[in-house]
């Protein structure tokens, strides 16, 4: 008998693992009803199967034990079994681009269009034909793949349809030819705000067929009437003329009266650069961006396309309530902590709230419930022990607890020296955050000392809440 076979390399049970246990049921229908071709002997090791999943890569079946029990046979037969793993195999493909099919609406429209085109099935054909052409194109959503299967549809018209009609009919070549150009345009300007993106943070070089002479039709208005197309030109402008803040406003604009009609992700993505756009513009000085940058939260609140299968991210909930407190916007943070915390993963909803909470309380200068909330919870995230840390020495300096201030800033030191996950510039920020905040507290009310330190904080960099320590600088120096 030969060892346990490692089925986590296995073809088969990847894909078998794939159907949940709320379809594995309808998979045996689905084999027995022959629909996905014939099935040999891929029932019985569905059967077999069916007492391992979902956890299939538990199976501890040799493949002569599998083979056995499927079978019945007493001789092992390997060809056998891989007939019927193959089989099995098909099966569960054809099984899932049905449920694919069942999903994406437009590609079973369009293959329904071609097979009637292709039988002959007139009446039916011209009826299906007719319900793609007149769909109201104010409300419907529309991405890139809208416009490539408005393109297909008038393609299949065109050849399987009207050959065997009058040649006064109209043509809709000139249809599926606009369709073509709106998909190609849309999802190539899709594809190259992405690959300026990455160019923005990688040294890395592609070359973009024909990227000048379709940015020059842009510029003359070319396509504008189309939301989607003239979005992400404006994205790309931002990201090429970030200068320019016409381009940030007009796609401001578009998102705000032309977002609903886009696809969950294409509106995600934009309002990504959006925010991407804000930071760059904050980090460079210009404060007013901080307000712009809290209401595209709000709106990607509003709208639901920050959410991610249903929940928040725990970095997206923190980001929230920091750029609400800086914006001033104090009482919506508190009123978005409560409200939304359930909307967090169930396993990151302590830490996150706590901290939060935690972090509300100090902007607001009520250093006592910001401690308060601190003890509360063991924080188990590394950002949340280093932001929680970074928040306690700051209480104890605000609260001017000299002997808790210099006690925490010694463990900080330990913990920063002692703990292998903090990275060398989590390190750095961190360790120079305490050396200027130490700086500061000794540093008393001498005018020069604190010239000096200022100049040396704004020098330096590389450290945490350099803004915080910046505005305590410049505090000390005007008494």
């Amino acid at each position: 008998m030969s060892e346990m076979h490692n089925w986590s390399k296995s073809k088969l049970f990847s894909i078998l693992s794939a159907i949940n246990p709320a379809e594995w049921r309808e998979f045996r229908n689905f084999i027995v009803s022959g629909i996905g071709g014939p099935s040999g002997k891929a029932l019985e090791l569905y059967e077999v199967l069916s007492d391992f999943h979902p956890d299939l890569n538990a199976c501890s079946l040799t493949r002569e034990e599998l083979f056995f029990r499927f079978s019945r046979q007493k001789a092992y037969e390997d060809k056998k079994l891989r007939y019927a793993m193959t089989d099995l195999y098909k099966l569960a493909c054809n099984y899932l681009k049905i449920k694919a099919l069942q999903i994406d609406s437009r590609s079973a429209d369009l293959l329904l269009l071609e097979e009637l085109a292709r039988r002959g099935a007139d009446k039916a054909y011209l009826s299906e034909y007719e319900s793609e052409t007149v769909v109201n194109d104010i409300d419907i959503v529309k991405d890139a793949g809208f416009y490539f299967a408005r393109h297909q549809s008038e393609y299949i018209h065109m050849n399987h349809f009207l050959p065997r009609q009058k040649r006064s009919d109209e043509s809709p070549i000139g249809e599926a030819t606009r369709f073509l150009d709106k998909f190609y345009i849309a999802r190539k300007l899709q594809m190259l705000c992405a690959i300026i993106n990455v160019q923005n943070i990688m040294a890395v070089n592609y070359d973009f067929f024909m990227r000048d002479e379709l940015l020059e039709q842009l510029r003359n208005g070319a396509f504008n009437e189309i939301p989607l197309i003239a979005s992400y030109y404006r994205v790309l402008m931002t990201l090429t003329e970030p200068e320019n803040e016409v381009h940030f406003e007009e796609l401001d604009h578009l998102l705000i009266s032309s977002g609903n009609n886009f696809m969950h992700t294409d509106l995600r993505d934009m309002y990504q650069y959006q925010m991407n756009y804000c930071i760059k513009k904050i980090n460079q000085g210009q404060a007013h961006y901080v307000n712009k940058l809290f209401r595209i939260y709000q709106s990607v609140l509003e709208r639901k396309v920050i959410f991610n299968n249903g929940y928040l991210s725990q970095w997206d909930f923190k980001n929230i309530v920091v750029i609400g407190i800086r914006s001033g916007n104090h009482d919506w943070v508190l009123n978005f902590i409560e409200s939304y915390r359930n909307s967090l993963q169930s396993n990151e909803q302590e830490n996150a709230y706590v901290y939060n909470l935690a972090y509300y309380y100090f902007s607001i200068g009520d250093y006592r419930k910001a401690l308060s909330q601190l003890r509360q919870v063991e924080f188990t995230d590394l950002y949340y022990q280093l932001d929680m840390r970074a928040i306690l020495l700051k209480c104890y300096y605000e609260m001017d607890d000299e002997e808790t201030f210099f006690y925490h800033i010694a463990a900080f030191r330990i913990f920063l020296n002692r703990n292998k996950m903090v990275s060398d510039y989590q390190r750095t920020i961190y360790r120079n955050m305490i050396k200027f905040t130490t700086a500061l507290k000794k540093a008393a009310w001498q005018p020069d000392k604190l010239e000096t330190l200022l100049q040396e904080i704004n020098t330096v960099k590389q450290i945490a809440d350099i803004n915080w320590l910046r505005k305590k600088t410049e505090e000390k120096m005007k008494k």
